[in-house]
């Protein structure tokens, strides 16, 4: 991932930036707050001063209880600002971080498909997930302490100022020494909380995948060791946390020293003030009190400001991800067609992976009219999914023109391109949840007659009618309840069911048995009479009904032809591939009458 510079500054800035589409709420907010530390602070101190200098003197007993019940209504009033203000902290902030979630989360929707190949999904789900949590905990808990710590801050200064210059500038000399020492240690802080992420990053990748992989640990005996591994990041962790928390506690001693310093200096100066008549005591005990909640003011004000550095990081990971340039098959509009015919064409197609030198495929040129079926056949490494990607723009091929109804790809939306192709893979991708929620991926609006008539034309049509919960059975985490031949068939049930005009079958039956594989064969030729069908295959007996056989190798065309015109060349590519798939299975049929004698 690219980098993006920041400067110690903008970490404040940034938070601000979220909230500006929110000012109404915050500038609600701050006066909720203000009017607060009216109550709160503000009255009770003053109150001292007229406590001391005039009630008391003067023996005005119904003044004290008239001052009592200004305190008690203070704290009530106060207490209604206090459940106010909690609201709108905890609504803004969940408004705030729920738009950067899915801010995140739409942007991971439009990036080269490559891009995932070198970022582990671990990373990715903390900094859609928890980084945007970390900017939500500031918010919820601490913005509003901030927020009071500033407006505190400045209020008491100007009382502080009301009572004597002197008082005020004291305080606020003594404020500003105090904010940049703690920006200084508050810097290492920042340091270290990025590294802490980027280790809790690094260890939510590995337990995800030592928990998605738990049938692999287990068959392989290894369990021990993936518990050690997972430890031994997790310690790594724990340590880059510790170093944090020294950063922090340095910070936290350099704030907390402040409290001293500034009542110490601010008595002294009242002291002398007293002597020389400047001050009444009242004036003197008022001014303590209000530079003793400024000081506390200040060092929260001073927490919060680290706390704002220790969100840096994570919104510098957001900044990167946001930064990554989006993919333009997934963001340019282009044609929208009516619903295709079928018709496919490669013209000199040459395609080498991102960043690599290899090239894949090297002029791919040839053509399926609509409704036919082809074959592409040869060869692991020889380019046959490489196409496959292609036509659905998960690449974009540099040299060469791949042509969907005689027009370029590039020129048809990529969402109705893929909207008129359906695929089954040999690696099934399901999603938690029924055989209905499944099936309707392709097909959101598929009755439930439909989804039970595609289930039986893909041969599921047995369990189907053997469950008791039906289609609205539970397939379990990425489909774990059902079989590999099952989640094969389900997911062509789902291609069947999204009926599109181009049916893609790539290695679609390496999980099932040859005899069924024989009758999904036949229910697909039967179903897809209307439908361009393009069957990629190592197992060639399931290409021999193809109108056409493509062969591949080394990325490139080596024949082409019907399954009899192929084998007619003894010596051909194909004529080879399917003598060794004959050998291999006479071979294994008479180990097994061997073995069974």
């Amino acid at each position: 991932m690219s980098t993006v510079s920041q400067t110690k500054n903008r970490d404040g800035r940034r938070v601000l930036a979220f909230l500006k589409p929110y000012k109404n709420w915050v500038i609600a907010d701050s006066v909720v707050i203000a009017i607060s530390q009216v109550f709160s602070a503000l009255i009770p101190t003053l109150a001292l001063s007229w406590l001391i200098d005039t009630i008391l003197p003067n023996e005005n007993y119904n003044w004290l209880w008239g001052l009592m019940w200004l305190l008690l209504l203070s704290a009530i009033l106060d207490l209604v600002m206090m459940v106010i203000d909690e609201y709108f902290c905890h609504q803004t902030a969940k408004t705030v971080t729920n738009w950067q979630k899915l801010r995140l989360f739409k942007h991971l929707q439009i990036l080269p498909y490559s891009f995932y190949h070198h970022n582990p999904s671990g990373e990715l789900l903390a900094r859609v997930s928890d980084d945007p949590d970390t900017l939500h905990n500031f918010l919820a808990w601490e913005g509003s302490t901030f927020m009071a710590s500033v407006q505190g801050v400045i209020i008491y200064s100007l009382v502080l100022l009301w009572i004597h210059p002197y008082l005020m500038v004291t305080s606020v000399v003594l404020g500003v020494i105090f904010y940049w020492t703690s920006n200084y240690v508050g810097a290492r802080t920042r340091a270290a909380s990025a590294d802490a992420r980027k280790e809790a990053s690094r260890y939510l990748e590995r337990l995800r995948e030592s928990v998605t992989g738990i049938h692999l640990s287990r068959v392989m005996g290894v369990s021990e060791s993936e518990v050690q591994s997972v430890v031994a990041i997790r310690d790594s962790f724990v340590q880059h946390s510790i170093k944090e928390l020294k950063a922090r506690m340095q910070s936290v001693i350099v704030i907390a020293s402040y409290n001293g310093f500034a009542l110490g200096l601010v008595y002294l100066i009242s002291t002398l003030l007293i002597w020389n008549d400047n001050l009444t005591s009242g004036q003197m005990l008022t001014a303590g009190g209000l530079v003793t909640i400024a000081a506390n003011e200040m060092q929260r004000l001073l927490r919060n400001w680290l706390s704002v550095r220790r969100t840096g990081p994570a919104l510098d990971r957001s900044d990167i991800l946001l930064s990554e340039e989006p993919s333009t098959a997934e963001t340019m509009e282009g044609v929208i067609g009516e619903r295709a015919s079928g018709h496919i064409s490669l013209k000199d197609v040459t395609f080498a992976y991102p960043g690599k030198q290899e090239t894949v495929l090297s002029g791919v040129s040839f053509s399926i009219r609509a409704g036919e079926k082809v074959a592409l056949v040869g060869p692991s490494g020889s380019g046959k999914s490489t196409i496959v990607d292609l036509l659905f723009r998960l690449y974009d091929t540099k040299m060469g023109t791949m042509e969907v109804d005689g027009k370029s790809i590039q020129e048809w939306d990529t969402s109705w391109l893929r909207s008129q192709m359906s695929i089954v893979t040999q690696d099934v991708m399901m999603r938690s949840g029924t055989l209905a929620d499944n099936l309707r991926i392709g097909k959101p609006d598929a009755t439930e007659e439909e989804l039970i008539k595609a289930l039986h034309d893909s041969g599921l049509g047995e369990l189907i009618e053997s469950l008791p919960e039906g289609i609205n059975t539970m397939v379990g985490e990425r489909g774990s309840l059902l079989s590999g031949g099952q989640k094969q068939r389900l997911s062509l049930a789902r291609a069947i069911l999204k009926n599109a005009p181009i049916l893609i079958l790539d290695e679609a039956s390496s999980a099932l048995d040859p005899i069924t594989e024989t009758k999904i064969n036949e229910t697909v030729l039967k179903s897809g009479k209307n439908q361009t069908i393009l069957i990629i295959s190592h197992r060639l007996s399931t290409v021999l009904s193809a109108d056409k056989i493509i062969v591949l190798e080394h990325g490139k065309i080596v024949e082409e032809g019907t399954h009899a015109d192929l084998l007619e060349n003894n010596s051909s590519v194909y004529a080879r591939l399917f003598g060794r798939e004959a050998e291999i299975g006479e071979y294994s049929i008479k180990n097994v009458a061997v073995e069974s004698v």
